[in-house]
């Protein structure tokens, strides 16, 4: 009989901007095993991490304040 294996992980609910969201923490090094693909299948923009342009977040926050029933991030 084979044995299954499974990763189990604490979650908290949250609400923002009216909807339900689950946020879940593990450790670092486990997310190379959880989240396995081919990188030659994936284009570029999805594999590049982004940073915070500073000069944005007057943008952000005016979207925010504009939008507070609808806003994701």
């Amino acid at each position: 009989m084979a044995e299954t294996f499974e990763y189990v992980f604490p979650a908290i609910r949250g609400v923002q901007a009216g909807r339900e969201y689950f946020v879940s923490m593990c450790p670092m090094g486990l997310l190379p095993k959880l989240f396995l693909f081919d990188e030659d299948e994936l284009a570029p923009e999805f594999r590049a991490q982004r940073r915070l342009n500073r000069g944005r977040i007057p943008e952000m926050a005016r979207y925010l304040l504009e939008n507070p029933g609808d806003y994701a991030f």
